[in-house]
């Protein structure tokens, strides 16, 4: 009786909503991946402060620092190290724990360095303990190249690196860069989600009562569940390459930063198109065994007809 009822007009509705079902599924898919990775805090700064990250920030900015104190009077060599690592690494975990929270310090988080708040302001950053070991190591390779490195051509050099991390950093950055973008993207990712699992459920919930059988619509679900995650799948490898990281720009952070972003988020993107394609295979499978016992079963009362006829 169930298959007497599926008519022309049910396969037609099963067969828009199948659409719409794809679309929300690839919505609910990217959505939920993204905020598995880039939302996810831990993932984010353990990918931008490792070994090869780090060593390419800290070369960026001890350029940037050696440029300014060539402009305000003090040519140093361009092997000059200027730039405390630890500090450096310090400073990068403060300062993306409180763009992901939208500018303001987080009440608890293991990535805030307390050293990097500002107390007269706790809700901004401060730079001093990035600064500190920089100037320290600045008067130091200064007084190599002119002993006479001290009073005022020491405070002219040192105010002119401050003003141009505070620019870079605070303002460009944090006030009007990554600050905003990241917890927005991260808002939208986690909407998309929330969203596309919402709308999944009532589309799936439509297909039902189009399908008039368990059995059919395990079937076309299951089918169109694991035809979306190959096509994820193969999506999830090709954004694994390297090479793709040299058509990306993140508002000016370098191709090697980028790499190291991409190896971090490009495993979990493989792994959740994996756990759907299961999904919507384990779903075939069981649609397929209801159907051969719904077979066995008529086979069987048209055996008992038989004999009794």
């Amino acid at each position: 009786m169930a298959r007497n009822r599926y008519t022309a007009v049910s396969r037609g509705w099963l067969m828009l909503f199948g659409l719409i079902y794809c679309v929300v599924l690839v919505i609910f898919g990217v959505g939920l991946g993204f905020a598995m990775t880039f939302g996810n805090t831990d993932k984010m700064i353990q990918a931008v402060t490792n070994r090869q990250s780090l060593t390419n920030l800290q070369e960026t900015m001890n350029k940037s620092a050696l440029k300014q104190a060539a402009k305000a009077g003090v040519d140093l060599p361009q092997t000059t190290q200027l730039i405390d690592p630890q500090a450096l690494k310090h400073g990068l975990e403060t300062g993306l724990a409180i763009s992901a929270n939208f500018g303001d310090v987080p009440a608890h988080s293991k990535w805030v360095d307390p050293a990097y708040i500002n107390k007269a302001d706790p809700s901004n950053m401060t730079l001093e303990p990035l600064l500190k070991p920089l100037n320290q190591r600045l008067a130091v390779a200064a007084k190599h190249v002119d002993p006479k490195y001290s009073g005022e051509v020491r405070v002219s050099v040192e105010k002119a690196i401050a003003a141009h991390y505070n620019e870079m950093i605070l303002d460009t950055m944090m006030m009007h860069g990554v600050g905003i973008a990241y917890p927005m993207m991260v808002l939208i990712c986690q909407t998309a989600a929330i969203v596309g699992a919402i709308l999944g459920v009532i589309v799936l919930t439509v297909m039902r009562i189009c399908s008039h059988s368990w059995e059919r619509w395990l079937r076309v679900t299951g089918r169109l569940t694991y035809s979306i995650a190959i096509l994820a799948g193969l999506g999830a490898l090709v954004a694994s390459i390297p090479a793709l990281a040299q058509y990306i720009r993140l508002g000016g952070i370098s191709q090697i930063v980028i790499e190291q972003i991409q190896a971090a988020a490009a495993p979990t993107w493989r792994i959740l198109a994996g756990v759907i394609l299961i999904i919507g295979i384990a779903m075939s499978i069981a649609a397929a065994i209801m159907r051969m016992t719904a077979r066995r079963r008529a086979e069987e009362v048209a055996k008992k007809i038989r004999k009794r006829c």
